[in-house]
This record gives C-alpha cells, sequence and structure tokens, in this order.
C-alpha cells in the first residue's frame, strides 16, 4: 500500500491545491525544495519539507529512500528552451534515483493540449519537453501513472483575471472539456488508491466542453462576490507583448495551440476507474459565495 508520496512540482495554484488534497486523503506528503523558508510560506503546514536539489542525485537519493510513490507536475513557462527543463533534465534523474530507492508508483501530471504538437504544421519547443517526459516515464520500467488534464476552469480566476476583468487571448475554433483541478485532485488520489503494478495512461476531462469565451460567460453570470468583465485580446496583440516578455510569449504559443486544437473526449476510462468529475463552471463559480 502506498503511504509516502515524495512530490516534485513547481509550486502554483493547481499543485499548491493537489499537494493539500493528497495530504487531506491520507498520505504522507514530502516535497523536496532548495528554500524550506519560501516553501513554509506557500504549502499546507504539515507537508514535510526536505531541501536538496534536483540535479543532485545524492539529494535525491537520500530524499526518496523513505518514500513509497512519485508525483511529478512541472511548469517550463518560466524558462528557455536551452535551459536545464526539470521536466525532462530533472525527470530523468528522479527516475534514474526512483529505480535506485525502490519507488513503487511514478505518477505524471501532463496535458492533452499537447497533442497538438505537429498538426497544422505547430511545433513549440515546450510540448517537444512536455512529450519527452510522457516517453520518460512509459518506458522508465516502474508502474507509472500518467493523467493528461485538459484545461483547468481555476485558469479563469488564476491567471485570466486582472484588474476584476478576465482577459481572454484570441478566437478559439473548438470547445475545450474544462475540469476543476478539486476533481482532478480526487482523482489522483484514486489513482495512488486502487492502482497496483498497472500501467495507466488517462485523459482528464470535464462533462462538459465550452470556447474560453463560452466559460468565461458562464462563470460571470454566476460569480456573486463582485461584477467581473470580459476582454478579449488579438493573437497578434498578444504575440507582440510576447516579444518583451517570457511569460507573455509563452501565454501566446500556449494560446494558440489551445485556440486551434480540436479537442476530442476521450475521459470514460478515467471517470470509470477515478470517478466522474462533479464540478462544472457553475458550481465553481458558486463556490466564491
Amino acid at each position: 500500500m502506498i503511504k509516502n508520496i515524495a512530490v516534485f512540482a513547481t509550486f502554483n495554484y493547481s499543485n499548491i491545491y493537489i499537494i493539500k488534497a493528497l495530504e487531506d486523503a491520507g498520505f504522507n506528503v514530502s516535497v523536496m525544495t532548495r528554500d524550506i523558508t519560501s516553501a513554509k510560506g506557500i504549502l499546507p503546514p504539515n507537508v514535510n519539507l526536505v531541501e536538496g536539489n534536483l540535479r543532485y542525485h545524492h539529494d535525491l537519493k537520500f530524499f526518496l529512500d523513505t518514500q513509497d510513490a512519485v508525483y511529478c507536475s512541472f511548469d517550463t513557462g518560466a524558462q528557455d528552451e536551452n535551459d536545464y527543463q526539470e521536466e525532462t533534465d530533472g525527470l530523468r534523474e528522479i527516475i534514474n534515483a526512483s529505480l535506485e530507492s525502490g519507488i513503487r508508483r511514478i505518477a505524471l501530471h501532463s496535458s492533452i493540449i499537447q497533442k497538438y504538437q505537429g498538426e497544422n504544421g505547430f511545433y513549440w519547443w515546450a510540448f517537444k519537453v512536455k512529450n519527452e517526459a510522457v516517453n520518460y516515464v512509459r518506458d522508465c520500467g516502474i508502474p507509472f501513472t500518467i493523467l493528461s488534464t485538459s484545461s483547468f476552469m481555476e485558469s479563469l480566476m488564476n491567471g485570466h483575471l486582472k484588474n476584476k476583468t478576465i482577459q481572454i487571448f484570441g478566437e478559439a475554433k473548438f470547445p475545450i472539456y474544462y475540469i476543476s483541478v478539486v476533481d482532478f485532485g480526487k482523482m489522483l488520489v484514486n489513482s495512488f488508491s486502487k492502482l497496483g503494478t498497472d500501467d495507466r495512461e488517462y485523459n482528464i476531462q470535464g462533462e462538459n466542453c465550452y470556447t474560453p469565451i463560452e466559460a468565461a460567460t458562464i462563470f460571470v453570470r454566476n460569480y456573486n462576490v463582485e461584477k467581473l468583465k470580459i476582454k478579449t485580446f488579438t493573437m497578434a496583440c498578444v504575440k507582440f507583448k510576447g516579444i518583451f516578455n517570457k511569460r507573455m510569449n509563452y501565454n501566446s504559443n500556449l494560446m494558440s495551440a489551445i485556440n486551434n486544437y480540436g479537442e476530442i473526449f476521450c475521459g470514460e476510462q478515467a471517470w470509470k476507474e477515478l470517478g466522474k468529475p462533479e464540478i462544472d463552471l457553475t458550481k465553481y463559480a458558486n463556490s466564491f459565495s
């Protein structure tokens, strides 16, 4: 039985929630970080923090020797193509140390949208990194779970919201099966609780699909804390800003993919084995009341 889970993750809103969800489910959660003081101010209080560096094998080995499983969720948005990539360079070291330490399962949070790589002539180095990470886990020799999520509906408030305005970039050709990070957390917990030695790959999707502007409209209509507005920006504007801002450049490529990728619903297996999502956009908006 898996009890102790080592988490390697960027400290964004979704991963902070996931860490709490694992902890609330009764798992002993440990996080390796180079800055324990900063991590204490961000993460739930009962998380076991271990000082260490992902680049140092001896740090990883020391950290993983007391763990049963590993969960990885990285964000490449703050990096450049030629930088050290935690999602590939770091993941290889995590896998090597996990094999030595007898880790019984490794779970990787990936994304559905990276499957757009190669379609309509689209190529982006960040998707190359993410696809390589998936292949590393598939070939690692440890029982694995790969959970590829659709867009989180929480991104409306944690990324798109600025000055009481939800910003929409470009015009989507296809709808998205928005999923709540709360439902994803439940599915991840169930994956660690239910799976034995089988390998699994899941598409994590919500029940309803909307374009970003439709999703924002539903959210604003049902959000009762204060009045929010919606503002759209052309992709030309976003790409221009990306010339001067690394994060905006990342977002422009990401939104170009999201706006042009025809997401197909493939979430039946995840619903059957890990549970069906319960939260839609209306419930999410009402949760702030």
